[in-house]
Protein backbone atom coordinates (compact mmCIF):
# COMPACT_ATOMS: atom_id res chain seq x y z
CA UNK A 1 0.00 0.00 0.00
CA UNK A 2 1.07 3.58 -0.42
CA UNK A 3 2.33 5.49 2.57
CA UNK A 4 -0.84 7.55 3.00
CA UNK A 5 -3.18 4.57 3.13
CA UNK A 6 -3.86 4.94 6.82
CA UNK A 7 -4.40 8.72 6.87
CA UNK A 8 -7.18 10.87 6.40
CA UNK A 9 -5.70 12.53 3.33
CA UNK A 10 -38.57 27.75 -15.06
CA UNK A 11 -40.48 24.57 -15.44
CA UNK A 12 -39.85 20.92 -15.73
CA UNK A 13 -39.24 19.48 -19.16
CA UNK A 14 -39.71 15.95 -20.40
CA UNK A 15 -36.68 13.88 -21.26
CA UNK A 16 -37.13 10.94 -23.63
CA UNK A 17 -35.83 7.59 -22.47
CA UNK A 18 -35.05 8.90 -18.98
CA UNK A 19 -36.10 5.89 -16.92
CA UNK A 20 -33.93 3.18 -18.46
CA UNK A 21 -30.57 5.07 -18.52
CA UNK A 22 -30.90 6.24 -14.91
CA UNK A 23 -32.00 2.84 -13.67
CA UNK A 24 -29.25 0.94 -15.46
CA UNK A 25 -26.58 3.41 -14.37
CA UNK A 26 -27.51 3.37 -10.71
CA UNK A 27 -27.76 -0.40 -10.68
CA UNK A 28 -24.14 -0.44 -11.86
CA UNK A 29 -23.21 2.03 -9.13
CA UNK A 30 -24.73 -0.16 -6.45
CA UNK A 31 -23.11 -3.34 -7.71
CA UNK A 32 -19.56 -2.00 -8.05
CA UNK A 33 -18.52 -2.19 -4.38
CA UNK A 34 -20.50 -5.37 -3.69
CA UNK A 35 -19.04 -7.23 -6.64
CA UNK A 36 -15.71 -7.52 -4.94
CA UNK A 37 -16.74 -8.09 -1.35
CA UNK A 38 -16.49 -4.66 0.21
CA UNK A 39 -16.85 -6.29 3.60
CA UNK A 40 -18.58 -5.28 6.79
CA UNK A 41 -17.76 -2.10 8.60
CA UNK A 42 -16.34 -2.20 12.08
CA UNK A 43 -13.19 -2.69 14.02
CA UNK A 44 -10.35 -4.75 12.60
CA UNK A 45 -9.18 -7.86 14.38
CA UNK A 46 -6.27 -7.36 16.75
CA UNK A 47 -2.82 -7.43 15.15
CA UNK A 48 -1.27 -10.85 14.73
CA UNK A 49 1.87 -11.24 16.85
CA UNK A 50 3.74 -13.00 14.03
CA UNK A 51 3.60 -12.16 10.32
CA UNK A 52 2.91 -14.91 7.82
CA UNK A 53 5.23 -14.48 4.83
CA UNK A 54 4.84 -17.19 2.19
CA UNK A 55 6.41 -15.10 -0.55
CA UNK A 56 5.27 -14.57 -3.26
CA UNK A 57 1.89 -16.27 -2.76
CA UNK A 58 0.66 -14.92 0.57
CA UNK A 59 1.67 -12.28 3.10
CA UNK A 60 -0.30 -11.27 6.21
CA UNK A 61 0.95 -8.99 8.98
CA UNK A 62 0.39 -6.01 11.23
CA UNK A 63 1.97 -2.91 9.67
CA UNK A 64 3.42 -0.73 12.45
CA UNK A 65 3.92 2.23 10.10
CA UNK A 66 0.29 2.49 9.00
CA UNK A 67 -1.17 0.98 12.20
CA UNK A 68 -3.08 -1.49 10.04
CA UNK A 69 -3.59 -5.17 9.33
CA UNK A 70 -2.50 -5.96 5.76
CA UNK A 71 -2.86 -9.04 3.59
CA UNK A 72 -1.39 -9.55 0.13
CA UNK A 73 -0.58 -12.14 -2.47
CA UNK A 74 1.06 -12.61 -5.84
CA UNK A 75 3.45 -9.76 -5.15
CA UNK A 76 1.64 -6.42 -5.53
CA UNK A 77 -1.41 -7.79 -7.38
CA UNK A 78 -3.70 -8.73 -4.49
CA UNK A 79 -3.86 -6.54 -1.39
CA UNK A 80 -6.08 -5.85 1.61
CA UNK A 81 -5.63 -3.10 4.17
CA UNK A 82 -7.57 -2.25 7.31
CA UNK A 83 -6.62 0.31 9.94
CA UNK A 84 -6.86 -1.11 13.45
CA UNK A 85 -9.33 1.62 14.42
CA UNK A 86 -11.53 0.82 11.42
CA UNK A 87 -11.13 4.29 9.94
CA UNK A 88 -9.74 3.20 6.56
CA UNK A 89 -10.18 -0.02 4.61
CA UNK A 90 -8.88 -0.98 1.18
CA UNK A 91 -8.98 -3.99 -1.13
CA UNK A 92 -7.27 -4.33 -4.49
CA UNK A 93 -6.63 -6.62 -7.42
CA UNK A 94 -4.24 -4.36 -9.29
CA UNK A 95 -4.60 -2.79 -11.74
CA UNK A 96 -8.12 -4.05 -12.44
CA UNK A 97 -9.83 -3.11 -9.21
CA UNK A 98 -9.25 -0.97 -6.13
CA UNK A 99 -11.79 -0.23 -3.38
CA UNK A 100 -11.28 2.20 -0.50
CA UNK A 101 -13.56 3.26 2.35
CA UNK A 102 -13.04 6.05 4.91
CA UNK A 103 -15.52 5.49 7.73
CA UNK A 104 -15.18 8.88 9.42
CA UNK A 105 -15.87 10.75 6.17
CA UNK A 106 -18.53 8.23 5.01
CA UNK A 107 -16.67 8.01 1.71
CA UNK A 108 -16.07 5.16 -0.76
CA UNK A 109 -13.91 5.11 -3.88
CA UNK A 110 -13.64 2.43 -6.56
CA UNK A 111 -11.27 2.43 -9.54
CA UNK A 112 -10.81 -0.06 -12.35
CA UNK A 113 -7.84 0.32 -14.68
CA UNK A 114 -7.57 3.91 -13.42
CA UNK A 115 -8.37 6.39 -14.93
CA UNK A 116 -10.73 4.38 -17.17
CA UNK A 117 -13.38 3.67 -14.50
CA UNK A 118 -13.86 5.76 -11.34
CA UNK A 119 -16.67 5.64 -8.80
CA UNK A 120 -16.98 7.88 -5.72
CA UNK A 121 -19.59 8.04 -2.96
CA UNK A 122 -19.43 10.72 -0.27
CA UNK A 123 -22.40 10.54 2.08
CA UNK A 124 -25.36 10.82 -0.37
CA UNK A 125 -23.32 12.21 -3.30
CA UNK A 126 -22.26 9.66 -5.93
CA UNK A 127 -20.39 9.80 -9.24
CA UNK A 128 -19.44 7.19 -11.84
CA UNK A 129 -17.08 8.09 -14.69
CA UNK A 130 -15.85 5.93 -17.56
CA UNK A 131 -13.12 7.50 -19.70
CA UNK A 132 -14.38 10.93 -18.53
CA UNK A 133 -17.08 10.66 -21.26
CA UNK A 134 -19.70 8.51 -19.53
CA UNK A 135 -20.59 10.47 -16.40
CA UNK A 136 -23.39 9.68 -13.93
CA UNK A 137 -23.68 11.70 -10.73
CA UNK A 138 -26.08 12.75 -8.00
CA UNK A 139 -25.20 15.60 -5.64
CA UNK A 140 -27.23 17.24 -2.89
CA UNK A 141 -28.17 16.54 0.71
CA UNK A 142 -31.95 16.48 0.09
CA UNK A 143 -33.97 15.07 -2.85
CA UNK A 144 -35.45 18.50 -3.55
CA UNK A 145 -32.01 20.11 -3.99
CA UNK A 146 -30.27 17.13 -5.60
CA UNK A 147 -28.42 17.78 -8.85
CA UNK A 148 -28.30 14.88 -11.30
CA UNK A 149 -26.33 14.18 -14.47
CA UNK A 150 -26.32 11.38 -17.03
CA UNK A 151 -23.85 12.10 -19.85
CA UNK A 152 -22.29 10.34 -22.79
CA UNK A 153 -20.32 13.44 -23.64
CA UNK A 154 -20.70 15.19 -26.01
CA UNK A 155 -23.44 13.26 -27.82
CA UNK A 156 -25.99 12.81 -25.03
CA UNK A 157 -26.24 15.12 -22.00
CA UNK A 158 -29.07 15.10 -19.50
CA UNK A 159 -29.73 15.96 -15.91
CA UNK A 160 -31.55 18.05 -13.34
CA UNK A 161 -30.33 21.25 -11.68
CA UNK A 162 -30.42 21.84 -7.92
CA UNK A 163 -33.60 23.89 -8.49
CA UNK A 164 -35.39 20.91 -10.04
CA UNK A 165 -35.11 22.01 -13.68
CA UNK A 166 -34.62 19.04 -16.01
CA UNK A 167 -32.69 19.20 -19.29
CA UNK A 168 -31.27 17.06 -22.10
CA UNK A 169 -29.68 17.27 -25.51
CA UNK A 170 -28.81 14.85 -28.30
CA UNK A 171 -25.95 16.18 -30.39
CA UNK A 172 -26.21 17.29 -33.18
CA UNK A 173 -30.01 17.20 -33.36
CA UNK A 174 -31.71 19.14 -30.57
CA UNK A 175 -31.64 19.95 -26.88
CA UNK A 176 -31.13 22.44 -24.05
CA UNK A 177 -28.84 22.15 -21.03
CA UNK A 178 -28.51 24.35 -17.95
CA UNK A 179 -25.46 25.24 -15.85
CA UNK A 180 -23.11 23.24 -18.04
CA UNK A 181 -19.83 23.97 -19.87
CA UNK A 182 -19.46 27.40 -18.27
CA UNK A 183 -22.83 28.74 -19.47
CA UNK A 184 -26.15 29.29 -17.73
CA UNK A 185 -28.02 27.82 -20.71
CA UNK A 186 -27.08 26.25 -24.06
CA UNK A 187 -29.56 25.29 -26.76
CA UNK A 188 -28.79 23.53 -30.06
CA UNK A 189 -30.83 22.75 -33.19
CA UNK A 190 -29.04 20.70 -35.86
CA UNK A 191 -25.69 21.88 -34.50
CA UNK A 192 -23.64 23.66 -35.86
CA UNK A 193 -26.48 25.23 -37.86
CA UNK A 194 -27.93 26.88 -34.74
CA UNK A 195 -26.79 27.37 -31.15
CA UNK A 196 -27.94 29.80 -28.44
CA UNK A 197 -26.11 30.46 -25.15
CA UNK A 198 -26.85 32.58 -22.06
CA UNK A 199 -24.27 33.75 -19.56
CA UNK A 200 -24.75 36.34 -16.79
CA UNK A 201 -27.64 37.98 -18.61
CA UNK A 202 -25.95 38.01 -22.04
CA UNK A 203 -27.40 36.00 -24.90
CA UNK A 204 -25.51 34.83 -27.99
CA UNK A 205 -27.02 33.18 -31.07
CA UNK A 206 -24.91 31.35 -33.67
CA UNK A 207 -26.23 30.39 -37.11
CA UNK A 208 -24.06 28.64 -38.04
CA UNK A 209 -21.54 28.28 -35.21
CA UNK A 210 -18.98 29.88 -35.04
CA UNK A 211 -19.26 31.99 -38.20
CA UNK A 212 -22.38 34.14 -37.64
CA UNK A 213 -23.08 35.39 -34.14
CA UNK A 214 -25.60 37.88 -32.70
CA UNK A 215 -25.33 39.14 -29.13
CA UNK A 216 -27.53 41.05 -26.72
CA UNK A 217 -27.78 41.65 -22.99
CA UNK A 218 -29.53 43.42 -20.14
CA UNK A 219 -26.65 45.89 -19.79
CA UNK A 220 -27.12 47.10 -23.39
CA UNK A 221 -24.49 44.80 -24.87
CA UNK A 222 -24.90 44.25 -28.60
CA UNK A 223 -22.73 42.41 -31.06
CA UNK A 224 -22.50 40.86 -34.48
CA UNK A 225 -19.90 38.47 -35.94
CA UNK A 226 -19.40 37.40 -39.53
CA UNK A 227 -16.13 35.62 -38.99
CA UNK A 228 -13.47 36.14 -40.11
CA UNK A 229 -14.62 39.11 -42.23
CA UNK A 230 -16.11 41.47 -39.66
CA UNK A 231 -17.09 41.50 -35.96
CA UNK A 232 -18.16 44.05 -33.36
CA UNK A 233 -19.24 44.03 -29.71
CA UNK A 234 -20.39 47.05 -27.67
CA UNK A 235 -21.46 47.84 -24.10
CA UNK A 236 -22.43 51.56 -24.11
CA UNK A 237 -19.97 53.60 -22.09
CA UNK A 238 -17.92 50.53 -21.05
CA UNK A 239 -16.62 48.39 -23.88
CA UNK A 240 -16.09 48.48 -27.68
CA UNK A 241 -14.43 45.82 -29.85
CA UNK A 242 -14.18 45.56 -33.64
CA UNK A 243 -12.27 43.32 -36.01
CA UNK A 244 -11.79 43.12 -39.75
CA UNK A 245 -10.30 40.00 -41.35
CA UNK A 246 -9.77 38.55 -37.86
CA UNK A 247 -7.12 38.36 -36.42
CA UNK A 248 -5.25 40.77 -38.69
CA UNK A 249 -7.10 44.04 -37.89
CA UNK A 250 -8.63 44.71 -34.46
CA UNK A 251 -9.41 47.61 -32.15
CA UNK A 252 -10.48 47.47 -28.52
CA UNK A 253 -11.62 50.04 -25.96
CA UNK A 254 -12.46 48.71 -22.52
CA UNK A 255 -12.86 49.89 -18.91
CA UNK A 256 -14.24 53.16 -20.28
CA UNK A 257 -16.22 53.83 -17.11
CA UNK A 258 -13.15 53.50 -14.84
CA UNK A 259 -10.10 55.62 -13.97
CA UNK A 260 -7.97 53.35 -16.17
CA UNK A 261 -9.58 53.16 -19.66
CA UNK A 262 -7.57 51.10 -22.13
CA UNK A 263 -7.30 51.27 -25.94
CA UNK A 264 -5.70 48.59 -28.13
CA UNK A 265 -4.97 48.49 -31.86
CA UNK A 266 -3.75 45.47 -33.83
CA UNK A 267 -2.45 45.35 -37.38
CA UNK A 268 -1.10 41.82 -37.17
CA UNK A 269 1.81 41.12 -37.33
CA UNK A 270 3.12 44.60 -38.18
CA UNK A 271 2.05 46.73 -35.21
CA UNK A 272 0.19 46.11 -31.95
CA UNK A 273 -0.29 48.77 -29.28
CA UNK A 274 -1.99 49.07 -25.89
CA UNK A 275 -2.46 52.47 -24.21
CA UNK A 276 -3.85 53.25 -20.75
CA UNK A 277 -2.97 55.53 -17.83
CA UNK A 278 -1.44 52.53 -16.01
CA UNK A 279 0.56 50.84 -18.81
CA UNK A 280 1.67 51.08 -22.45
CA UNK A 281 2.76 48.26 -24.76
CA UNK A 282 4.06 48.52 -28.34
CA UNK A 283 4.95 45.56 -30.57
CA UNK A 284 6.54 45.66 -34.04
CA UNK A 285 6.68 42.60 -36.29
CA UNK A 286 5.44 40.28 -33.55
CA UNK A 287 7.18 38.54 -31.89
CA UNK A 288 10.41 40.28 -32.92
CA UNK A 289 10.23 43.39 -30.73
CA UNK A 290 7.99 44.53 -27.85
CA UNK A 291 8.41 47.43 -25.42
CA UNK A 292 6.31 47.64 -22.22
CA UNK A 293 6.14 50.26 -19.51
CA UNK A 294 3.96 49.57 -16.49
CA UNK A 295 3.48 52.69 -14.38
CA UNK A 296 1.27 50.89 -11.86
CA UNK A 297 3.76 48.09 -11.10
CA UNK A 298 6.75 50.32 -11.88
CA UNK A 299 8.86 48.47 -14.45
CA UNK A 300 10.00 48.63 -18.07
CA UNK A 301 10.47 45.60 -20.31
CA UNK A 302 12.06 44.89 -23.71
CA UNK A 303 11.38 41.67 -25.64
CA UNK A 304 13.49 40.84 -28.74
CA UNK A 305 12.08 38.39 -29.67
CA UNK A 306 9.55 37.00 -27.20
CA UNK A 307 10.00 34.71 -25.32
CA UNK A 308 13.71 34.10 -25.98
CA UNK A 309 15.36 37.43 -25.12
CA UNK A 310 13.79 39.66 -22.45
CA UNK A 311 15.21 42.45 -20.28
CA UNK A 312 13.13 44.14 -17.58
CA UNK A 313 13.98 46.68 -14.90
CA UNK A 314 11.86 48.10 -12.10
CA UNK A 315 10.58 47.71 -8.55
CA UNK A 316 8.40 44.66 -9.23
CA UNK A 317 10.37 43.01 -12.04
CA UNK A 318 14.05 42.37 -12.82
CA UNK A 319 14.66 40.06 -15.80
CA UNK A 320 17.72 38.97 -17.79
CA UNK A 321 16.56 36.21 -20.13
CA UNK A 322 18.73 34.92 -22.96
CA UNK A 323 17.33 31.48 -23.73
CA UNK A 324 18.60 28.86 -23.87
CA UNK A 325 21.89 30.14 -22.41
CA UNK A 326 21.00 31.97 -19.22
CA UNK A 327 18.01 33.32 -17.28
CA UNK A 328 17.83 35.33 -14.07
CA UNK A 329 14.39 36.69 -13.12
CA UNK A 330 12.82 38.29 -10.05
CA UNK A 331 9.12 39.20 -9.80
CA UNK A 332 6.99 40.74 -7.05
CA UNK A 333 3.25 40.04 -7.46
CA UNK A 334 0.77 41.70 -5.11
CA UNK A 335 -2.93 41.33 -4.27
CA UNK A 336 -3.28 37.83 -5.67
CA UNK A 337 -6.31 35.65 -5.10
CA UNK A 338 -4.97 33.71 -2.10
CA UNK A 339 -1.98 35.73 -0.92
CA UNK A 340 -1.27 39.41 -0.48
CA UNK A 341 2.22 39.21 -1.97
CA UNK A 342 4.39 36.62 -3.72
CA UNK A 343 8.03 36.89 -4.69
CA UNK A 344 9.17 34.70 -7.59
CA UNK A 345 12.79 34.03 -8.57
CA UNK A 346 13.84 31.97 -11.60
CA UNK A 347 17.32 30.94 -12.64
CA UNK A 348 18.33 28.71 -15.59
CA UNK A 349 21.56 27.66 -17.27
CA UNK A 350 21.49 26.05 -20.72
CA UNK A 351 17.71 25.63 -20.41
CA UNK A 352 16.41 23.03 -19.74
CA UNK A 353 19.67 21.54 -18.48
CA UNK A 354 19.34 23.32 -15.11
CA UNK A 355 16.24 25.14 -13.81
CA UNK A 356 15.73 26.70 -10.37
CA UNK A 357 12.53 28.37 -9.19
CA UNK A 358 11.65 30.00 -5.86
CA UNK A 359 8.14 31.04 -4.78
CA UNK A 360 8.00 32.98 -1.52
CA UNK A 361 4.93 34.19 0.36
CA UNK A 362 4.60 35.48 3.94
CA UNK A 363 3.65 31.92 4.98
CA UNK A 364 6.01 29.69 2.97
CA UNK A 365 9.03 29.30 0.71
CA UNK A 366 9.06 26.70 -2.08
CA UNK A 367 12.36 26.02 -3.88
CA UNK A 368 12.65 23.64 -6.81
CA UNK A 369 15.81 22.50 -8.61
CA UNK A 370 15.45 20.56 -11.86
CA UNK A 371 17.75 18.96 -14.41
CA UNK A 372 16.19 18.33 -17.82
CA UNK A 373 12.70 18.98 -16.40
CA UNK A 374 11.81 15.61 -14.80
CA UNK A 375 15.08 13.74 -15.11
CA UNK A 376 15.89 15.15 -11.65
CA UNK A 377 13.59 17.29 -9.54
CA UNK A 378 14.03 18.43 -5.92
CA UNK A 379 11.22 20.44 -4.28
CA UNK A 380 11.75 21.83 -0.77
CA UNK A 381 9.03 23.69 1.14
CA UNK A 382 9.37 25.48 4.46
CA UNK A 383 6.58 27.35 6.19
CA UNK A 384 4.27 27.81 9.11
CA UNK A 385 2.68 24.38 8.61
CA UNK A 386 6.04 22.58 8.66
CA UNK A 387 8.68 21.46 6.20
CA UNK A 388 8.22 19.15 3.22
CA UNK A 389 10.37 17.74 0.45
CA UNK A 390 9.95 15.73 -2.74
CA UNK A 391 12.79 14.31 -4.87
CA UNK A 392 12.23 12.57 -8.23
CA UNK A 393 15.01 10.93 -10.22
CA UNK A 394 13.18 9.65 -13.27
CA UNK A 395 12.56 6.77 -13.77
CA UNK A 396 14.48 5.28 -10.87
CA UNK A 397 13.55 6.93 -7.62
CA UNK A 398 10.96 8.95 -5.69
CA UNK A 399 11.24 10.40 -2.16
CA UNK A 400 8.44 12.31 -0.41
CA UNK A 401 8.28 13.84 3.08
CA UNK A 402 5.13 15.80 3.90
CA UNK A 403 4.58 18.51 6.50
CA UNK A 404 3.19 15.97 8.99
CA UNK A 405 6.42 13.96 8.97
CA UNK A 406 5.37 10.96 6.83
CA UNK A 407 8.18 9.71 4.59
CA UNK A 408 7.90 7.53 1.47
CA UNK A 409 10.73 6.32 -0.74
CA UNK A 410 10.24 4.20 -3.85
CA UNK A 411 12.26 2.62 -6.65
CA UNK A 412 11.35 2.30 -9.51
CA UNK A 413 9.16 5.33 -10.29
CA UNK A 414 8.60 5.66 -14.07
CA UNK A 415 5.41 7.80 -14.00
CA UNK A 416 5.13 9.40 -10.56
CA UNK A 417 7.25 12.44 -11.51
CA UNK A 418 4.68 13.47 -14.14
CA UNK A 419 1.70 13.41 -11.77
CA UNK A 420 2.98 14.38 -8.30
CA UNK A 421 0.52 14.13 -5.46
CA UNK A 422 -1.96 11.92 -7.36
CA UNK A 423 -2.76 9.48 -4.56
CA UNK A 424 -5.33 7.57 -6.64
CA UNK A 425 -2.73 6.82 -9.31
CA UNK A 426 -0.14 5.86 -6.72
CA UNK A 427 -2.34 3.34 -4.91
CA UNK A 428 -3.51 1.72 -8.18
CA UNK A 429 -0.28 1.59 -10.18
CA UNK A 430 2.84 2.42 -8.16
CA UNK A 431 3.02 -0.91 -6.26
CA UNK A 432 3.26 -2.79 -9.56
CA UNK A 433 6.78 -1.50 -10.28
CA UNK A 434 7.96 -0.46 -6.82
CA UNK A 435 10.68 -3.05 -6.34
CA UNK A 436 11.88 -1.20 -3.20
CA UNK A 437 9.88 0.91 -0.76
CA UNK A 438 10.70 2.70 2.49
CA UNK A 439 8.02 4.21 4.75
CA UNK A 440 8.25 6.08 8.05
CA UNK A 441 5.50 7.63 10.15
CA UNK A 442 5.82 10.75 12.33
CA UNK A 443 6.46 8.59 15.41
CA UNK A 444 9.59 7.10 13.82
CA UNK A 445 8.27 3.59 13.02
CA UNK A 446 9.69 2.50 9.67
CA UNK A 447 9.61 -0.36 7.17
CA UNK A 448 11.78 -1.38 4.20
CA UNK A 449 10.55 -3.80 1.55
CA UNK A 450 12.40 -5.32 -1.41
CA UNK A 451 10.50 -7.14 -4.16
CA UNK A 452 7.18 -7.00 -2.29
CA UNK A 453 8.52 -8.41 0.99
CA UNK A 454 11.04 -10.89 -0.36
CA UNK A 455 13.27 -8.92 2.01
CA UNK A 456 11.60 -6.81 4.68
CA UNK A 457 12.96 -4.85 7.63
CA UNK A 458 10.79 -3.16 10.27
CA UNK A 459 11.87 -1.01 13.18
CA UNK A 460 9.79 0.64 15.89
CA UNK A 461 10.67 2.19 19.21
CA UNK A 462 10.63 -1.21 20.99
CA UNK A 463 10.89 -3.86 18.27
CA UNK A 464 12.78 -4.91 15.17
CA UNK A 465 11.97 -7.47 12.43
CA UNK A 466 14.13 -8.80 9.59
CA UNK A 467 12.78 -11.18 6.95
CA UNK A 468 15.00 -12.52 4.16
CA UNK A 469 13.90 -14.64 1.21
CA UNK A 470 10.31 -14.63 2.34
CA UNK A 471 9.68 -17.52 4.73
CA UNK A 472 13.24 -18.85 4.70
CA UNK A 473 14.76 -16.58 7.37
CA UNK A 474 13.10 -14.31 9.91
CA UNK A 475 14.43 -12.57 13.01
CA UNK A 476 12.20 -10.64 15.42
CA UNK A 477 12.95 -8.96 18.70
CA UNK A 478 10.73 -7.00 21.06
CA UNK A 479 11.89 -5.78 24.39
CA UNK A 480 13.83 -8.61 26.02
CA UNK A 481 12.35 -11.28 23.73
CA UNK A 482 13.72 -12.41 20.38
CA UNK A 483 13.08 -15.18 17.86
CA UNK A 484 15.07 -16.53 14.91
CA UNK A 485 13.14 -18.86 12.59
CA UNK A 486 14.15 -20.79 9.49
CA UNK A 487 11.99 -22.33 6.74
CA UNK A 488 8.75 -20.64 7.83
CA UNK A 489 9.23 -21.69 11.44
CA UNK A 490 10.27 -25.28 10.79
CA UNK A 491 13.25 -24.59 13.03
CA UNK A 492 13.26 -21.71 15.49
CA UNK A 493 15.49 -20.34 18.23
CA UNK A 494 13.86 -18.07 20.79
CA UNK A 495 14.83 -16.14 23.88
CA UNK A 496 12.53 -14.92 26.63
CA UNK A 497 13.52 -13.46 29.99
CA UNK A 498 15.54 -16.17 31.69
CA UNK A 499 14.91 -18.91 29.09
CA UNK A 500 16.37 -19.91 25.77
CA UNK A 501 14.71 -22.59 23.63
CA UNK A 502 14.78 -24.45 20.32
CA UNK A 503 11.58 -25.37 18.50
CA UNK A 504 11.03 -27.88 15.71
CA UNK A 505 7.70 -27.86 13.83
CA UNK A 506 6.50 -25.39 16.45
CA UNK A 507 7.17 -27.73 19.38
CA UNK A 508 9.80 -26.93 21.97
CA UNK A 509 12.44 -29.63 21.91
CA UNK A 510 15.13 -27.99 23.97
CA UNK A 511 15.20 -25.26 26.60
CA UNK A 512 17.72 -24.01 29.14
CA UNK A 513 18.06 -21.20 31.61
CA UNK A 514 19.56 -18.00 30.34
CA UNK A 515 22.00 -17.18 33.11
CA UNK A 516 23.43 -13.66 32.92
CA UNK A 517 27.23 -13.70 33.07
CA UNK A 518 28.94 -12.01 35.94
CA UNK A 519 31.23 -9.13 35.08
CA UNK A 520 34.40 -9.01 37.15
CA UNK A 521 35.31 -5.72 38.74
CA UNK A 522 38.95 -4.83 38.05
CA UNK A 523 40.95 -2.62 40.31
CA UNK A 524 42.50 0.43 38.76
CA UNK A 525 46.15 0.22 37.75
CA UNK A 526 48.53 1.10 40.53
CA UNK A 527 46.35 -0.05 43.39
CA UNK A 528 44.85 2.14 46.07
CA UNK A 529 46.09 5.61 46.67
Amino acid sequence: MTSGAGRLAPGARARPGRGMPWGAAWLLLLLLPAAVGAGDAGESPPPSPDPVNLWPFYDARYDPVERAVTTGGLGPLVASFRAVDGSVEQRAFRPFYHWRREAQLDREEVESLYPIVQYTRHEQDTQLQILYAFDVRREGSTPEEREERFDLFPFYISGRTDTGQEYWWILPFYGTVYDRMGRDEIQIVLFPLYMRTQYKGWESQFSPWPIVKRMGGADGRTGFHLMPLYAEETIPGKYEWRSFLFPFFMSLRKDLDTDNPEESTVVFPLVMSIRSPARDTTTYLWPLFTYRVDRERKFEEWQFPYPLFIIARGESRHVNRFLPFFTEERYVMRNLLLVKEMRVRNFTVLYPLYIRTEDETPASLVVRDRILWWLYSDIRETGRDGDARRVDMWPFFRYVRNTEGWVTCQALAPLEAFMPGNEVFERNWSPLWAIYTYRRNPEGDEAHSVLWNLVRVEATRDSRTVEVLGPLFAYREQGEESRLSLLAGLLAFERTPGVRAVRLFGQRILAWADQPQRVAALASTGGDR
